[in-house]
C-alpha cells in the first residue's frame, strides 16, 4: 500500500524554533516577570521550560523536545505556576492569554524562519504527488502567520491547529482528524515530528511511520524510540521518502 500522505509538525520541523520564536518567549517571560514584581526572574521562567538565555540576555535557545518546544501556551501556567503559585490565577485570565497572543503576533510577524531548505523540498514532494498536512500544538493565528511567511499555505492540503478542536499533541485526534478529511487512513500516513509529542501522537494513531527531526541524525533520538528514520531537516525527505516508498 503507497504511503498518500505526509503530516508535518510546524515548530522545529518547518521552520528553525529558535530562531523564529526564542525571542517570543523571552519577551512573554519578561512581561510575566513584571506581573509578580520580579520575584522570580525570567531567566528562570525560561529555564523551567528548556529556553536558555545568553549571558547577556539579548537571545535564547529553544532546547530540543523541551516543555517551550513540544508543549503549548497553556503548558506554561503550571509550570511557571511551579515558580511562584500566583501566577497560576495571573496566567488564567483573558487580560493575560491577549496580551501574551498580542505579544507573540508581534514578534514573530515576518520573523520566520526556516528549518533548512524546506520549500524546495515540499515543493518536491508536492510534484511527487504526496498530499502534505501540518498538526501542530500551536494556534491558528500565528500558525497562519508562519506558514505565510515561508510560503507554505497554498501547498499545504489541510492544516489542524491547537485550537481545532481535535485535542493537542500527543493525543492523536489531530493526526485522526487530518487524516479523514483527507480520506486517508492513517497507515497510509508519515508523521515527520521533533518532539516526544509528535511521536506518540502519530503511535497512538497507527501512521505507517515516525520520521524525527533531530540534531543527532541519522541516530534516532531516545525520546522518538519508535521512529522509522531521523533526518536533520525536510532537505532530506524527498529522497528518503522515494526510498521507504519504492
Amino acid at each position: 500500500m503507497p504511503i498518500k500522505l505526509i503530516i508535518f509538525d510546524k515548530d522545529g520541523v518547518l521552520l528553525d524554533l529558535s530562531q523564529t520564536w526564542a525571542s517570543t518567549i523571552v519577551n512573554i517571560a519578561r512581561y510575566t516577570e513584571t506581573l509578580i514584581d520580579g520575584r522570580v526572574h525570567h531567566r528562570d521562567l525560561l529555564k523551567t521550560i528548556g529556553v536558555e538565555l545568553s549571558a547577556d540576555g539579548s537571545h535564547g535557545k529553544v532546547l530540543e523536545n523541551g516543555l517551550y518546544a513540544s508543549g503549548t501556551y497553556g503548558s506554561l501556567v503550571p509550570a511557571w505556576g511551579a515558580l511562584d503559585h500566583t501566577l497560576i490565577a495571573i496566567m488564567n485570565t483573558a487580560s493575560y492569554m491577549d496580551e501574551m497572543m498580542a505579544i507573540a503576533t508581534r514578534s514573530v510577524r515576518g520573523q520566520t524562519a526556516p528549518k533548512g531548505e524546506v520549500k524546495s523540498a515540499l515543493e518536491e514532494l508536492k510534484s511527487d504527488g504526496y498530499l502534505l498536512g501540518v498538526v501542530t500544538n500551536d494556534g491558528a493565528p500565528t500558525t497562519a502567520i508562519n506558514l505565510d511567511d515561508l510560503g507554505l499555505t497554498e501547498m499545504m492540503d489541510h492544516i489542524v491547529t491547537a485550537d481545532s478542536g481535535h485535542g493537542r499533541k500527543p493525543e492523536p485526534g489531530g493526526i485522526l482528524a487530518l487524516c479523514e478529511r483527507l480520506g486517508v487512513a492513517p497507515d497510509e500516513a508519515v508523521m515527520i515530528g521533533d518532539t516526544h509529542a509528535d511521536h506518540d501522537a502519530a503511535i497512538a494513531a497507527a501512521c505507517r511511520h515516525v520520521i524525527a527531526v533531530t540534531n543527532d541524525a541519522p541516530d534516532i533520538p531516545g525520546f522518538m524510540p519508535k521512529s522509522s528514520f531521523a533526518i536533520a531537516d525536510c532537505s532530506a525527505l524527498p529522497r528518503l521518502m522515494r526510498q521507504i516508498d519504492s
